[in-house]
């Protein structure tokens, strides 16, 4: 079934949630819907259901009595219809002069207000002079006209002037049926509530048939015919509050065109007075609808309580192995306060009778068989902690594999929406519906409509704190925030607020020489001292080729450079001196040449090359290297800073094609590595001191 409706589930279901009020008709109790436009549907819902298989005449037919039946069971069951106006005819009851008589009672009986659904499930028959359809009755005659009831006849019943009611749909499972229609039907309009509201409101006749003028099958899936077998299940299947017939359709056409030789048809029935764009709804109840979403949050609440006990008794298998390996350490402790007992004893003069080789001997053993088994159960203990880990970690991947498979056809169901004309007043509620499918925080911060970055935190597992790509680059995310960039005293630094109202992923080390060789397949670098080493001796050019080989390979279109201002702002972290660290910068916090004192910092290591990534302490946010090691590229191009307060800032966009870098490096002093400090180079330059680190869009 297509979820369309579901787009707009918080608006459905406080509707769903009036249905349950009842009113006094004719002396009893009837439940009724309430309509798209919220108020209670005054009018009832009527069902006249024919089936014939046992014809005098004509060949017998093996689904229609069981076609019939199977229709009005589901639609009294799950549906707003009442016993009290239905009418079923089978088999013998089945006469041209019982049908017209009860479409009869149908005309004087029937009010404006109310909707009328006619299956009929028999023999259809073509006429070879007039080429007309007609219904076949118990008791036609193969050649014999009369008993025939034309589709031109059901059609004057189903008028606007014969039966009042306001909205009917005909549902004809027989052979040449198709002529019933209007004309062709184009392309039907995407399903939202602004439609359904509109179809709900105009006058309808329509019919959905089994085929055109094609023979259709009686032959179908157990003891339903093709088509009913596919109407049916879609009655069954649906979750939706209304469901129109240009809804239902598809489902049918695609399922019996797959499975027989006829092809479906939907339309309006012509010359009736139906208003185009006209539509009957089939109310679900509301215990139908709360049976669906309770047996949902069942399923989530099974697969919480899942983890929930795999996470218990992880926990109690992790008490009671911590439990044994204390006792085996007492038991330890103990023959090593023996033993050690033992040695003073025989450190004296005089050695006891009871300290015999036997006996020492004896507690050595037994204290290698004790040391064996601590061994023995911390490795036990180790290898229940990779299992339950492993169980856990596959038991939450299956878990967030299934959120995702569900919530990516949801965007593409909001997007088909928005896309539509008929969609547009429905975009904020479309938005709302699909952010409260999201588990919490996937959606936070998002602006309505973003869908690229929600499929992006959707296919990352979310806006979590880190990720990880395959690479085993890893990224924290960083929260927007407003922040005073640049020095008091810079002429093209100067100091002035900036505002970043999204958030964005950074990575925590810069771009190893190992990454760099997975995505490149070479190795550019000066140093060449171990994959876990910055890469070196890129230029601005260079990174931006690794950059779209890396998006190409992770499937993503998120990595790039950090702005200058995202640059700036991760590297304080929160900070408002002149490094993240403080004051002053030690060649114990960063990597840089410390032959050079800044403002009274004491001198420092000189060690005249690069280290390993995240050999220092990372900032607050979780950055390693921010300050010294390599310069880092940026991917403003450089310029004078504003003088005002700015939002989300990218760099001047005519200033030539010179490049920022920040950060400092092995090569230059402390003050070259402050958090305002900005150096630029060609896009094209490239040296040893030179690296970059990567940000992911969030």
């Amino acid at each position: 079934m297509r979820q369309t409706d579901k787009l707009f589930l918080p608006f459905f279901i406080a509707i769903i949630l009036l249905s349950a009020v009842f009113i006094q008709t004719a002396g009893s109790a009837i439940a009724r819907p309430v309509s798209p436009a919220g108020d209670l549907v005054s009018g009832d819902q009527w069902l006249f259901v024919i089936g014939i298989d046992t014809y005098r005449k004509w060949p017998r037919l093996n689904t229609a009595i069981n076609d019939a039946r199977s229709v009005k069971d589901v639609l009294l069951s799950r549906y707003y219809f009442d016993k009290k106006n239905l009418i079923e005819l089978y088999n013998e009851q089945a006469t041209r002069k019982n049908i017209l008589k009860q479409l009869v009672y149908l005309a004087e009986n029937v009010r404006r207000d109310d909707s009328l659904v006619i299956f009929y499930a028999g023999h259809g028959h073509l006429d070879p002079i007039t080429k007309e359809g007609s219904w076949i009755p118990v008791e036609s005659g193969i050649e014999d006209v009369s008993a025939r009831i034309s589709n031109h006849d059901i059609k004057k019943y189903l008028s606007v002037d014969a039966i009042k009611a306001s909205h009917i749909l005909l549902v004809s499972d027989s052979c040449f049926s198709g002529d019933f229609f209007r004309s062709a039907r184009g392309k039907l309009p995407a399903v939202t509530s602004k439609v359904i509201k509109r179809a709900y409101k105009l006058t309808s006749r329509q019919a959905i048939t089994s085929g055109g003028l094609e023979p259709v099958s009686d032959a179908g899936f157990g003891n339903n015919s093709v088509f009913s077998h596919f109407f049916i299940k879609t009655l069954k299947e649906n979750q939706k509050p209304f469901l129109i017939p240009s809804d239902l359709f598809p489902d049918i056409k695609a399922g019996v065109s797959e499975n027989a030789e006829q092809f479906p048809r939907y339309g309006t029935l012509k010359d009736t007075g139906g208003q185009q764009g006209g539509e009957l709804i089939f109310f679900l109840k509301q215990d139908m609808r709360l049976k669906n979403l309770s047996a949902e949050a069942k399923t989530r609440q099974e697969e919480l309580e899942c983890l929930k006990q795999m996470e218990a008794a992880d926990r109690a298998a992790k008490k009671k192995e911590a439990a044994e390996i204390a006792e085996q350490k007492k038991r330890l402790a103990l023959l090593d306060a023996q033993i050690e007992a033992m040695r003073k004893r025989l450190s004296e003069a005089a050695v006891k009778t009871d300290d015999s080789l036997d006996t020492m001997l004896a507690m050595i053993e037994q204290k290698e068989i004790q040391a064996k088994r601590l061994e023995e159960l911390r490795l036990e203990k180790e290898a229940e902690e990779r299992k339950r880990e492993k169980e856990i970690a596959q038991l939450k991947k299956r878990k967030k594999a299934k959120i995702i498979a569900g919530l990516v056809p949801e965007i593409e169901k909001y997007k088909k929406i928005v896309a539509s004309k008929y969609g547009q007043s429905m975009k904020s509620a479309a938005w709302k519906s699909l952010i409260a499918k999201c588990p919490t925080g996937w959606a936070d911060g998002l602006k309505e409509g973003d869908c690229d970055t929600l499929l992006f935190r959707i296919k990352s597992g979310g806006n979590e704190e880190s990720l990880t790509n395959s690479l085993g680059m890893k990224f924290v995310y960083i929260k927007p925030g407003t922040f005073m960039m640049g020095t008091p005293s810079g002429y093209n630094n100067k100091q002035h607020k900036v505002t970043l109202t999204r958030g964005f992923y950074m990575q925590t080390t810069e771009v190893t020489q190992g990454q760099w060789k997975a995505v490149m397949g070479n190795n550019p670098s000066r140093f060449k001292q171990g994959d876990d080493y910055p890469v070196e001796y890129v230029s601005w050019d260079d990174v931006q080729e690794f950059i779209e080989k890396l998006n190409k390979r992770e499937d993503e279109d998120r990595y790039r450079l950090p702005t200058e201002a995202e640059w700036e702002y991760a590297c304080r972290a929160g900070t408002t001196t002149p490094f993240s660290f403080g004051m002053c910068l030690s060649t114990e916090q960063a990597n840089y040449d410390g032959n050079y004192p800044l403002d009274g910092c004491s001198k420092g290591r000189y060690r005249d090359k690069t280290v390993s990534v995240a050999s220092f302490s990372p900032n607050a946010w979780g950055l390693y290297d921010m300050h010294g090691n390599v310069e880092e590229w940026c991917q403003d191009r450089f310029g004078d800073y504003p003088s005002d307060s700015v939002i989300d800032p990218k760099g001047p966009s005519w200033w030539g094609s010179i490049r920022v870098d920040r950060g400092g490096s092995w090569y230059r002093d402390a003050r070259y590595c402050r958090s305002a400090y900005r150096c630029s180079y060609l896009p094209g330059y490239r040296d040893d001191y030179l690296g970059f680190r990567l940000s992911m869009t969030s």
